[in-house]
């Protein structure tokens, strides 16, 4: 080695994987808050994208989330967004690993006039990123109620033909369930079983309203699951029925979703919330313990991008996307179980070091690869537009 790195007094950990996210909405950070679901989007996100939706506004205010999720621990992200390309240069420039999914709906979006121009984009941003060491692409068609079912089946077609990764949101509220069951008789994880959906690798974000005999699809097909706690209780969509999926042995892993609807990056407060959370609904103190949930927050997470042989662990061989936490601190002391304090005592506050790939991009709490003061001055310009 040519340098050697002194983590003494730290608590060195995998990076977090966060599997469901949309970087480049980083702006919209406490936009539009206490609303409900619908109004929130339709009303205030929706058009405040359509104002500023471009590649520059995109590239920046993704840089500003790579760099916040850095700081939070998350060394890779599984995204859902729009021009893609930006927020790859975005990723690669702070040095984070991403599997970046162009998002698909059946009408015209960001510059694309319909679904097909975005599975040609798709197509190419393959082929340009497919020797990075940091950069996938995925498939991301939006949801069941955004895309009919032509451009789902041409999606799994072309995430199978290009062997990558299918992301969508899923059942994410009772009305998107009860439509879908009004308009083909199934249930949404049914429907899209019946569609060949599921025969590759696929992430569903959410899945809060799911009936058993749609996990025994989702666990028969290696479908990983997406938690999204504390964007589902902000906006008020239910909790994900955690429990029953376990029991069904389901793949769970954590996301932290946009900040638009989270207000930060945090993947110590999504384990905490999501244990704390579950273990009131279900009565049982004992269910999600801290070890669990740190692995839901990695190795699940890294399972569920088909990268659990590369990332997601601390093994001989894997890639060194490591998380330096700084234990010498107050809050942290005493140590008795360090799965206990990275769950309930520790904060994002005290990661000191991130590498990714074997690189620093985060040393001593400031960001290597990019001028922090920068960024935000550049969030700052584009909120005072």
């Amino acid at each position: 080695a040519k340098d050697t790195f002194d983590s003494a007094g730290k608590l060195v950990i995998p990076g977090f994987t966060n599997t469901h996210s949309h970087i480049s909405m980083s702006y919209l950070k406490g936009f539009a808050d206490d609303l409900p679901l619908m109004e929130w989007l339709q009303n205030h996100i929706w058009p405040i994208e359509k104002k500023f939706m471009n590649k520059e506004y995109i590239y920046y205010a993704a840089l500003h989330g790579v760099g916040e999720m850095i700081k939070n621990g998350i060394t890779t992200f599984n995204d859902m967004y729009f021009f893609g390309d930006q927020a790859a240069q975005a990723a690669e420039k702070v040095g984070l690993r991403g599997v970046i999914g162009e998002g698909i709906l059946d009408f015209a979006v960001a510059d694309y006039i319909n679904a097909d121009e975005i599975f040609t984009y798709i197509a190419r941003m393959y082929d340009k990123y497919k020797t990075s060491e940091l950069i996938d692409f995925a498939v991301a068609p939006h949801a069941i109620y955004s895309c009919g079912k032509e451009n789902l089946i041409k999606a799994k077609n072309l995430a199978a033909k290009l062997d990558i990764l299918l992301h969508i949101h899923l059942s994410e509220s009772e009305f998107e369930v009860q439509e879908c069951k009004k308009k083909t008789g199934l249930y949404p994880v049914e429907y899209l079983d019946s569609l060949g959906f599921f025969e590759g690798n696929v992430i569903v974000a959410h899945g809060i309203y799911v009936a058993d005999k749609e996990m025994e699809i989702l666990a028969s097909k290696n479908v990983s699951v997406s938690i999204n706690t504390k964007s589902n209780l902000k906006l008020a969509s239910g909790f994900a029925p955690v429990k029953e999926y376990l029991k069904h042995g389901v793949n769970l892993c954590l996301g932290t979703d946009g900040v638009a609807s989270n207000n930060n990056l945090s993947m110590f407060e999504e384990m905490r919330t999501t244990a704390g959370l579950h273990k009131t609904l279900n009565n049982d103190p004992t269910l999600l313990p801290a070890k669990k949930m740190v692995q839901l927050a990695t190795i699940n997470g890294a399972k569920a991008l088909n990268k659990e042989n590369t990332i997601g662990s601390l093994e001989l061989g894997k890639k060194a996307d490591l998380v330096f936490i700084e234990t010498k601190d107050i809050s942290v002391q005493p140590i008795y179980n360090p799965h206990s304090h990275l769950v309930y005592s520790i904060t994002s506050e005290q990661i000191r070091d991130v590498t990714v790939n074997g690189k620093f991009v985060l040393k001593n709490r400031l960001l290597t690869n990019i001028d922090e003061k920068e960024v935000i001055e550049k969030a700052v310009f584009y909120k005072n537009k």
